[in-house]
């Protein structure tokens, strides 16, 4: 995972690391904050990448890492990373809000990522996003944890925008139709930018999903800094995207 600020785009070097054809796409964004939301998630995809090749026999350029994506079908938009012969494909997704943006890779399985500013939800958009057994569940989860409603409706919403992404499912689709019956937890503790400050909650966890017979989706969900944040897997059972390999976005 890599998080990168927003405000360390404008006037730094980041963006160095991006080829000709990243920063013609991102002029595409007419409005200042989306052109900037947008290079601070190739940045942050960039950054994962290099990251989880460090250890590897080759080492990596960050213009060697193309990041474009899907143009039709379900799942347009969704982010593909492209890289040199001989390095192994993976899997990404990149989500950004207010702030931050936020990129998280996997090499095996489908990966999903949201973040979100924690902001007030109305009853229509809860009744509209969630089940009735999933709004009992993250009121009692609330409760155990002495959080807030907002905080609880923005997580709950980061977890259905992270079951979408990793799923496959369009986003077209009405959300209850990804949906959770709780899941299995267990306390996360120290890790940058997620639970590295004293009101930070930070839990592993293996979802319960009614009816699916994929592999289990596993995965962290936080409320840190502001922010809820959803990070889940699909398993190994779906193969990431290829991408053409060249050097040559959501």
């Amino acid at each position: 995972m890599s998080v990168v600020p927003l405000a360390a785009i404008e006037g730094t070097g980041l963006t160095d690391c991006l080829t000709e054809a990243e920063l013609a796409v991102s002029r595409m964004h007419r409005i200042p904050g989306r052109h900037t939301a947008h290079l601070a998630g190739r940045v942050a995809v960039k950054l994962a990448v290099l990251d989880s090749t460090r250890r590897s026999t080759r080492t990596l350029e960050a213009r060697e890492i193309g990041v474009t994506q899907m143009m039709a079908g379900p799942e347009q938009g969704r982010p593909i990373v492209q890289l040199p012969a001989g390095i192994p494909p993976c899997d990404v997704s990149i989500s950004h809000s207010q702030a931050l943006a936020v990129a998280v890779i996997a090499t095996a399985g489908r990966v999903g990522v949201d973040i979100e500013f924690i902001t007030p939800r109305t009853t229509a958009f809860i009744d509209e996003v969630f089940t009735a057994s999933e709004q009992a569940w993250l009121r009692e989860f609330g409760i155990r944890l002495g959080r807030n409603v907002d905080d609880v409706w923005s997580l709950g919403w980061c977890i259905k925008e992270a079951m979408v992404k990793c799923t496959g499912h369009g986003l077209r689709d009405p959300l209850q139709q990804v949906n959770f019956s709780g899941w299995v937890e267990q306390e996360v503790v120290g890790m940058p930018w997620i639970c590295d400050t004293p009101t930070s909650v930070a839990r592993l966890v293996t979802l319960a999903t009614p009816g699916s017979t994929a592999a289990p989706t596993t995965g962290l969900i936080a409320l840190s800094r502001g922010y809820a944040w959803a990070i889940l897997h699909g398993g190994p059972g779906s193969r990431p995207h290829r991408g053409a390999r060249s050097d040559d976005q959501q």
